[in-house]
């Protein structure tokens, strides 16, 4: 009796190892064209490295805070716009005047401006 559980044991350890070797080599086989159609990876802004992965990394992260930067920039427009439209809607209820609208949109644009010259000079720095 126990003859037959190792005969097939066996027979699975052989399913097992022709299974893994047809998976093998079909992954020897196709692979390499699977992946031939990729597209090559777009080199960061300020270009990319030959062999010096570091600087790679470094010039990809400053892309990255480039990128973050103009968000928060996005970000802060879009609160100033809030602003100024509740401000202006203030004046339609009749609870504001047109002082405390231009007072919001100079105010804000002021802040914009602002906004963009520290990310610029974050961006001179990095």
């Amino acid at each position: 009796m126990q003859s037959h559980h190792v005969k097939g044991f066996r027979r699975g350890v052989i399913d097992r190892a022709q299974q893994t070797l047809t998976t093998a080599f079909a992954m020897a086989v196709f692979a390499p064209m699977a992946s031939a159609d990729l597209p090559t990876q777009a080199a960061p802004s300020r270009g990319g490295s030959d062999g010096n992965y570091i600087e790679l990394m470094q010039n990809y992260a400053y892309d990255a805070f480039i990128f973050i930067g103009l968000v928060i920039a996005t970000l802060a427009f879009f609160v100033v716009a809030k602003n100024t439209i509740g401000a202006y809607s203030e004046v339609q209820d009749g609870r504001g005047t047109w002082g405390q609208v231009g007072l919001n949109f100079g105010a804000g644009a002021l802040l914009l401006i602002f906004a963009v010259f520290l990310l610029t000079e974050a961006a001179s720095i990095l």
